[in-house]
């Protein structure tokens, strides 16, 4: 998406609908350059008449604001290098001293703690609680120092914070279920008696798990929804792979695992991907 496109509406107002039996309104068909719902330029006198059918109406430069802000989002991973990962690890000096002292770089390298706050970044998990990212990287670390291990135990330190954007306007997290055959299908491809040869195949969207999965998913969420997508409920530490695998072709879909939801969230199953 070209900003300078997007400038060249001037002064009309952006009408934003993910229903696909919304109201027909004159003006130039679009798709909000975010998050790719379907949308229509209007002239200002039509907001009124736009909002009474159910639309959201923003002037150009919040679209613009909110793209910039998206590609920030889906980027902001591949910005962290060693020199901000030290400049975010001494701003905790003053208030977690002790926790720095006995992480880095007694059990962990400056390396390994930006790769885990990359792969947190790269999922979009904001990385401003960063001293409950820490402790859960100290407590996991003498056990298991791999990426995935640490970026599971983060998530599940974050648990709440992950959970309350997905939560529906009842406060329910609705989801989708993956079925027992599949799952199982999922694990035993990242078995670790199965090796490292069958896992890297199976990060490419041909292979036919991955393949089935991806095709299941886009039956089960409409193209319309993409403004409020379900999150798909994966066990960990298979979660971390599953969003991997599906970055190509569904972005923004949330994978979660059970350990992120706190107890007293509602679940509302919405499908089951077979």
């Amino acid at each position: 998406m070209e900003i300078g496109r997007w400038q060249t509406e001037g002064t009309q107002l952006l009408a934003v609908s993910g229903e696909p039996n919304r109201r027909p309104l004159a003006g130039k068909e679009t798709r909000e350059p975010a998050f790719g719902v379907p949308a229509i330029w209007i002239a200002p006198a039509l907001e009124d008449q736009a909002i009474a059918a159910g639309y959201s109406v923003v002037d150009a430069v919040t679209v613009i604001t909110t793209h910039l802000g998206e590609l920030i989002r889906r980027n902001a991973w591949s910005l962290l290098g060693r020199a901000e990962t030290k400049r975010l690890m001494d701003s905790l000096n003053e208030s977690h001293p002790k926790l720095l002292e006995e992480l880095a770089p007694k059990l962990l390298s400056l390396g390994e703690v930006g790769r885990v706050l990359e792969q947190l970044l790269r999922e979009r998990v904001s990385i401003r609680d960063l001293g409950a990212i820490l402790e859960s990287m100290l407590e996991t670390a003498p056990v298991n120092k791999g990426v995935v291990a640490l970026v599971e135990a983060a998530r599940q330190a974050l648990g709440r914070r992950l959970i309350q954007p997905l939560l529906d306007g009842e406060g329910q997290l609705p989801v989708l279920l993956l079925d027992g055959a599949l799952e199982e299908e999922i694990l035993t491809t990242l078995a670790p008696e199965t090796g490292q040869r069958m896992l890297a195949a199976a990060s490419t969207p041909a292979t036919p798990v991955v393949r089935r999965l991806a095709d299941s998913l886009k039956r089960l969420i409409p193209a319309s929804s993409a403004a409020a997508l379900p999150v798909l409920l994966c066990p960990s530490p298979a979660r971390y792979h599953v969003k991997r695998w599906l970055e190509p072709v569904l972005p923004r879909l949330a994978v979660v695992a059970a350990g992120e939801i706190p107890p007293e969230i509602r679940l509302r199953p919405v499908g089951t991907v077979r």
